[in-house]
């Protein structure tokens, strides 16, 4: 049997995240859990606009129903489905390191090679991309001066070993994708991480 992967694709809002993991669900044969397949269970019950602020009782709420799609798909789930994750997480904090632990507990609970992924973009590619429509449709932040800030902001460092970092400025989300499973495919013939 062929080795599952979990995938985590990390970066700032606008960064790419959703589209390019549409391209590696397509090229890897993975499932797509993007943060808003998960949130916008949520999301669709608030009166958000992508601009002001949500509610702080949310996250509560959001972080119990990712438990409950990690749990999922660590246990029920069938063993040869491989599954790509996408988040913005600065990790300055417990919680947002916890939730990347959280993922990578997935892969090892599941035997899966675990390939985390830190997709970053210049700040003015970066407002391109944040207040299309697309992203206004799927609940997705949409104000350039907050993604800005979280853009020139602290970037997530996981310290693994697996860990790819990508520029994204500059190349296609297939072309992202395509690096990311030749990425996965050099791990794959030595390491488990």
């Amino acid at each position: 049997m062929q080795q599952t992967v979990i995938y985590h694709l990390i970066g700032a809002p606008g960064v790419g995240k959703y589209t390019i993991g549409r391209e590696l669900a397509a090229l890897a044969g993975a499932r797509l859990v993007d943060n808003h397949s998960i949130a916008n269970v949520l999301f669709n019950l608030l009166d958000g606009d992508g601009v002001k602020p949500l509610p702080k009782e949310v996250w509560p709420r959001y972080a119990a129903v990712r438990r409950v799609v990690l749990e999922t798909i660590t246990n029920v789930s069938p063993a040869h489905m491989s599954f790509i994750f996408t988040n913005y997480l600065r990790g300055e904090d417990e919680s947002e390191r916890a939730a990347f632990r959280d993922v990578a507990a997935v892969a090892e609970a599941r035997g899966s090679l675990f390939v985390p992924v830190v997709l970053t973009c210049d700040s003015e590619e970066l407002m391109n991309r944040i207040g299309t429509d697309s992203r206004r449709e799927r609940l997705k932040l949409i104000d350039p001066a907050e993604g800005r800030r979280l853009n020139e902001g602290p970037q997530f460092v996981s310290g693994h070993p697996n860990q790819l970092d990508l520029d994204v400025t500059h190349l296609p989300p297939a072309d992202s994708a395509q690096r990311i499973v030749d990425w996965a495919a050099n791990l794959s013939v030595g390491s488990r991480g």
